[in-house]
């Protein structure tokens, strides 16, 4: 005997567990998604929507602009030209630059004046609590600074020569060689040569010889030699550690402090090797 199929549209037992799960999970993604809104709703808007009737996306700029901090806002203006803020721009600015109104003017000049009145406020407090404090530990005042500054460094001058390339109407060389006619008179045994590399004996004897430097006017076969090592601008510092065999190429200007610790850099190199 042959019984036919019954077939039902009722679901079956794994149906419905699978729809409640699917239900519960979209119920528990709703809720984060409330949750999200709710928190981006907390935080204040960049953009004034009210005024930028134009902008018809101008809710969603500004949820992204929320949820993405970090990130640049592109908008455009009532003409369609676009602009590109930088992240953190003040709602201010971008209100001023997108629309380009009295009211907006005023505006930015107001949060100014605020914003300068809170820095000032800040800066008050902070010194005067420098003033209760009295002498600090390592914060320096500027004259403590400057007299650190002005202390000789220590390293050792012997195992270290300094080899400068001038050029005679080079200005950026003659700022240089100032700062080596310092260094040379705080520290008379650090052996400091200055090479000209065009033939200018009058304008090496002025710039040089009468900063106390040393040194001489290369001739044409050395200057080439010199310009095929790579050298395109001047001026050009080396730095050797003669006896670790190590150089230091400096390029272009450096102050005094700087070439202090360069040359405190390069003299730790022998006592690192010992």
């Amino acid at each position: 005997m042959n019984v036919p199929a019954v077939f039902s549209n009722a679901p079956g037992g794994e149906d419905l567990i699978a729809r409640a799960l699917a239900s519960a999970i979209n119920a528990v993604n709703e809720a984060d998604r409330k949750r999200e809104q709710e928190a981006l709703n907390k935080l204040p808007n960049i953009l004034d929507c009210q005024n930028m009737q134009w902008m018809q996306n101008c809710t969603e700029i500004n949820n992204q602009a929320k949820q993405n901090p970090t990130a640049p806002l592109r908008v455009t203006n009532p003409q369609g030209i676009e602009f590109n803020f930088a992240p953190g721009t003040p709602s201010a600015v971008i209100k001023l630059q997108l629309e380009q109104t009295p009211e907006a003017a005023a505006a930015m000049v107001t949060y100014m004046d605020t914003t300068w009145g809170e820095y000032k406020k800040s800066a008050d407090l902070y010194q005067q609590a420098m003033w209760r404090r009295g002498p600090l530990d390592n914060i320096l005042g500027l004259q403590r600074a400057q007299a650190l500054e002005d202390q000789v460094k220590q390293f050792d001058a012997s195992q270290l020569s300094v080899s400068v390339f001038v050029h005679s109407q080079c200005g950026a060389c003659e700022v240089q060689l100032n700062s080596y006619a310092q260094l040379q008179q705080r520290y008379p045994r650090l052996a400091i040569r200055v090479f000209q590399v065009d033939p200018d004996q009058d304008a090496f004897t002025r710039k040089v010889t009468d900063r106390g430097l040393a040194g001489r006017v290369l001739n044409p076969q050395e200057a080439a030699q010199i310009q095929s090592t790579g050298i395109s601008a001047l001026p050009v510092t080396w730095i050797d550690n003669k006896k670790q065999s190590k150089r230091a190429d400096l390029k272009g200007t450096h102050t005094l402090a700087q070439l202090e610790q360069h040359l405190q850099a390069m003299s730790l190199i022998n006592t690192a090797a010992q």
